[in-house]
């Protein structure tokens, strides 16, 4: 038995309750170690000579990644009363029970080893149920199965007259001016509704000086080149009239140094009641050159970002009394956090309860482009933009330096150590306004990216859809990649089209998609093949290498995807949804 190899943290990452009121309770063991790990429960506080609460739960490997299973059970706590608001047991007692493939058979209780099973409470883990069920990470439901749709608002849509070639200008340029508009936006809200999104999230749209507006000058006013207040209320009113969600990005790490507490910093030095508002670290500005940094922090050393300092109380009010406002006021459903991870923890717990006091389903998702665990645990987001879904991705379709099998191992990766409210919600890309076009990365293969979008749309987490990839735009690195959206027929790709169509359908109708209900999933690494077995029935297939595969065992099953009868054969870098014919 690798000993190493076991872990477990008696904290609400691995034992909490969900939503449906029923406690889970993981593990992890060396991979292929176990040959079966059994839960034993008890409680904490009535000796068993008056009576006997123990119970036994064989625990289920749920995902395998590189080096681990990951294993858990759900536990029914019986609710006391007539109103049922208590647990019948004021807290549990729990450990391990560990047989390896050899037959080895130990213990684990209370991070200690055993090799007798324990009898003594204290030799095991402790769960205090009533103060566990409070931290219970509660999503907002609406998020579960929903399409976002990232929009960049000043390349997206117009009501003004631009010209064609400055539109679908090739480069873009960091100061081109498309003059996108809300407005604009709001006349294309059926577009994104026909293609099925649930969510759209705009990039910044407050004042500022750029054309990406991540320098914030003023956070109460829309960017005159965007419209205004009443363009917003009516963009937010009319998404929520066609069923689609709005959210804001939320640029709270750093401002313009033209944002007013700057401005007087620069004016009145140490003297100005906001010199705590930023990291100085000389009484001389200095905003820095290719060679030099700033004489303050800032976002990536850019002088034209200097960073707030929210362990202040007054910048802390401020921004969270910015993220209220737009809430309350315009009903907006949600923020998407920049540059999150470099804010600290104690700000993001304070901005929660903030936020979801006004709106307690709004939605709360960080720009992390690492695994964060930390930020996720119920009491800070409630999701992340997934770019380990877009490394990989990329990895595997783009460059096929990542076989299947890696890519199922480093999924389950995350779906073991992160949250489980956590995972219908992480925001699934394969590009954004940060990196270059997906397509651009697939040197142009447009089956690359058919087979990339069906990976987001077919598989649980949230897809995102980068604006215009629905119609196979490309795009270098930034700012490359913020061309205007593509909106002349006969410049779309229109098949592309349908088949994001198509993908957004199912997503929709076969819930066994989205949730990740499989009766088995396979890699086949030889065959470049992923497979999952949905139990609702239908067979997901994956092929991400430029030969054809054969799948001839499911000859004669209906496929979905292209509405025809499945002939055994896998195209190229291809997907198909089978279903056996009764």
């Amino acid at each position: 038995m690798i000993y190493s190899g076991i872990s477990h943290y008696a904290d609400q990452r691995d034992a909490f309750f969900l939503e449906n009121g029923r406690l889970r309770i993981r593990i992890s063991a060396a991979r292929g170690d176990m040959s079966a790990i059994y839960l034993h429960t008890r409680d904490k506080y009535i000796d068993i000579s008056r009576q006997d609460t123990r119970d036994c739960h064989k625990m289920t490997c749920y995902a395998s990644d590189f080096g681990h299973d990951y294993f858990f059970a759900d536990i029914d706590i019986a609710m006391a009363g007539q109103f049922r608001k208590n647990p019948d047991m004021l807290c549990l007692r729990y450990y391990f029970e560990l047989v390896d493939e050899a037959g080895a058979r130990v213990y684990y209780g209370d991070s200690r080893f055993f090799s007798n099973e324990p009898s003594d409470v204290e030799a095991m883990y402790d769960c205090p149920l009533i103060s566990r069920r409070e931290q219970t990470f509660h999503i907002p439901q609406w998020a579960r199965n929903a399409v976002v749709y990232q929009i960049f608002p000043t390349r997206f849509a117009t009501t003004e007259k631009v010209d064609d070639k400055l539109w679908y200008k090739t480069p873009i340029g960091y100061k081109d001016d498309l003059r996108g508009n809300l407005r604009g936006i709001t006349e294309h809200l059926p577009y994104l509704k026909e293609l099925g999104v649930d969510v759209i999230y705009m990039t910044p749209i407050f004042r500022s000086n750029t054309s990406h507006k991540y320098d914030t000058i003023d956070y109460y006013s829309v960017d005159p080149s965007l419209g205004d207040e009443d363009d917003l209320h009516q963009l937010v009113d009319k998404a929520h009239e066609c069923g689609m969600r709005v959210m804001l990005d939320g640029v709270f790490n750093h401002t313009s140094p033209d944002f007013f507490a700057f401005k007087d910093i620069r004016e009145h030095g140490r003297k100005s009641r906001y010199y705590d508002w930023y990291f100085l670290d000389s009484d001389d500005i200095s905003y820095g050159t290719d060679s030099e940094k700033p004489s303050f922090q800032s976002f990536a050393y850019v002088g034209g970002m200097p960073k707030l300092n929210l362990e202040n109380p007054d910048a802390a009010s401020y921004v969270i009394d910015v993220a209220c406002h737009y809430i309350k006021d315009f009903d907006i459903d949600g923020w998407r956090l920049d540059v999150a991870d470099e804010i600290g923890h104690s700000f993001w717990k304070k901005f929660r309860r903030a936020v979801k006091s006004i709106k307690s389903d709004a939605l709360l998702v960080g720009e992390v482009w690492h695994f964060s665990p930390d930020f996720l645990q119920g009491d800070e987001w409630d999701s992340v933009m997934n770019y380990a879904f877009f490394k990989n991705i990329g990895e595997m379709v783009c460059s096929a330096s990542l076989s299947p099998s890696g890519f199922l191992s480093q999924q389950s990766f995350l779906n073991g150590q992160y949250h489980s409210s956590v995972l219908p919600v992480l925001w699934n890309l394969i590009d954004s306004h940060d990196t270059s076009r997906f397509l651009f990365r697939a040197g142009g293969d447009k089956r690359k990216l058919s087979l990339a979008a069906a990976f987001q749309m077919l598989l649980p987490g949230t897809p995102f859809i980068y604006y215009g990839d629905e119609v196979a735009m490309t795009g270098g690195a930034d700012p490359d990649n913020r061309r205007g959206m593509i909106w002349e027929q006969s410049r779309q790709d229109l098949d592309m089209y349908r088949w994001y169509q198509r993908l957004t359908y199912f997503r929709h109708t076969i819930p066994a998609l989205t949730s990740g209900s499989y009766s088995q999933v396979s890699a086949d690494d030889d065959r470049s093949i992923l497979e999952y077995h949905l139990t609702s029935g239908e067979i997901l297939i994956f092929h991400t290498s430029g030969d054809q595969a054969s799948a001839r065992e499911y000859t004669g099953y209906k496929e979905l995807l292209s509405d025809g009868t499945f002939d055994g054969t896998i195209p190229e870098y291809g997907c198909v949804l089978l279903k056996g014919t009764l």
